[in-house]
């Protein structure tokens, strides 16, 4: 039987957080060290979490030697989570005296080395192992939320709009501005990822407005970054240049999102058919940025740009890299093989645009995208029809959306990396 949904004196109008899940998913590191003692201490944190706290004291038998035996051994196994295990162990040994903030944060611990290591259940498991701990904290709860929209797939996803529900209540009750508005952005994506175009967009100006109200700019550039990619995939191209403008007018010189609105209004620029400037804007990108998706996203829409500018080498090695990402990484794998399907009409290759469309629309299916899978399913049309594409053209040089790319560019030319992730992704 699943674990009962843990049991806390509940605010009013604030909304309960999602029942806890089974621990079996964090078995997944493949090194039994490492696995049994996770798997061990988040059981032990999920019980503790869901037992009142007058009760907490006898919760646990006496810890024995074969416990701290497999403790020591992940720890040899992983020196990094040595600190947070002993912090876990100690909740087991004396429960009564442990602090929600302080097993909360060795929770937290644990998710930043397994998000670090590839290993998103496990990652999504402690975020949200934080989130019960300390159930009063609105960024555990904002965290969860963020790990299961990125897990995906319809169970994940109404996990999702729980703990983010639950996190803008916390954060409004705490009056934590910054912890608002990263509620209202993360449900805005959750939106996205369903399909909920409407909803998605509101919740995003509704934040910028916020945010800007509030003195905070970069927030606000998200925020309004976040309306500008919905508005560009959703067809509302003057919507999306003034919303991309405002974001890069408010973004600090070197952001680590940078490459991301590049990236962003990349997909603005093929979309019109305007090939050539698109490339400008993210050719060699993908090189200059860190973290796995964030390079997998610039090399696709390099590669489509490319090709439909004609720079077929360019093309062919932004096409590998790509690929090698899309293999590898689940969480930008779709609009990668979108964007690679794209690249392969445009050059005319269409039993490459129906591989890459099933690609995408599996991955779609997998992690309930429907936005993916409606451009896979097209794709798949399109490719069954051999429907060549329009030809490149070139915006003219005074319209919003050229001069946004030009100053886009220019930027993107003077940015640099801070040993962070370019941060593609919400």
């Amino acid at each position: 039987m699943p674990p009962k949904k843990p049991r806390e004196s509940r605010p009013h109008g604030i909304p309960p957080a999602p029942p806890q899940r089974l621990a079996f998913g964090a078995l997944e590191s493949r090194k039994d060290a490492i696995d049994l003692a996770l798997w061990h201490l988040l059981r032990c944190v999920l019980l503790w979490a869901r037992t009142p706290p007058r009760r907490r004291a006898r919760l646990f038998r006496r810890v024995g030697p074969a416990v701290r035996e497999r403790i020591a051994a992940a720890a040899d196994a992983a020196p990094l989570l040595a600190d947070p295990l002993a912090v876990l162990l100690s909740l087991q040994e004396e429960p009564g005296a442990a602090d929600p903030a302080t097993v909360a944060a060795a929770c937290d611990r644990v998710y930043e080395w397994a998000d670090r290591s590839g290993l998103p259940a496990t990652a999504t498991h402690f975020a949200e192992a934080s989130a019960y701990a300390e159930p009063t904290n609105p960024r555990w709860a904002i965290r969860a939320g963020y790990m299961t929209r990125v897990k995906g797939g319809r169970v994940m996803l109404e996990r999702s709009e729980a703990w983010h529900a639950r996190g803008y209540a916390l954060a409004v009750r705490d009056k934590d501005r910054e912890m608002v508005l990263r509620a209202l952005t993360g449900a805005g994506a959750l939106m996205k990822d369903r399909g909920e175009h409407g909803k998605a967009w509101r919740l995003y100006v509704r934040a910028a407005r916020r945010a800007v109200r509030t003195g905070r700019k970069r927030r606000a550039a998200v925020a309004f970054h976040y309306s500008f990619a919905l508005a560009a995939e959703t067809g509302h191209t003057r919507i999306a240049v003034r919303d991309a403008a405002e974001a890069l007018r408010y973004y600090p010189l070197h952001d680590e999102r940078l490459p991301a609105l590049a990236h962003d209004v990349a997909y603005l620029l093929v979309r019109s058919h305007y090939h050539a400037a698109a490339l400008r804007l993210v050719d060699g990108l993908g090189h200059r940025v860190d973290g796995i998706a964030a390079m997998g996203m610039l090399f696709g829409i390099a590669a489509r740009a490319a090709a439909g500018a004609g720079r077929d080498r360019t093309y062919r090695e932004a096409a590998e890299m790509a690929l090698n990402v899309a293999r590898i990484n689940d969480e930008c794998a779709g609009p990668v093989y979108i964007n690679l399907a794209e690249a392969a009409r445009l050059a005319r290759r269409w039993d490459a645009v129906a591989d890459l469309a099933g690609r995408a629309l599996d991955v779609a299916r997998h992690r309930a995208d429907v936005e993916v899978q409606a451009l896979a399913l097209q794709l798949l049309e399109q490719a069954e029809r051999q429907d060549a594409p329009p030809p490149p053209s070139h915006p003219d040089p005074g319209a919003p959306v050229a001069m946004l790319a030009r100053r886009l560019a220019a930027r993107v030319r003077r940015w640099r990396r801070h040993n962070r992730s370019a941060g593609i992704h919400a």
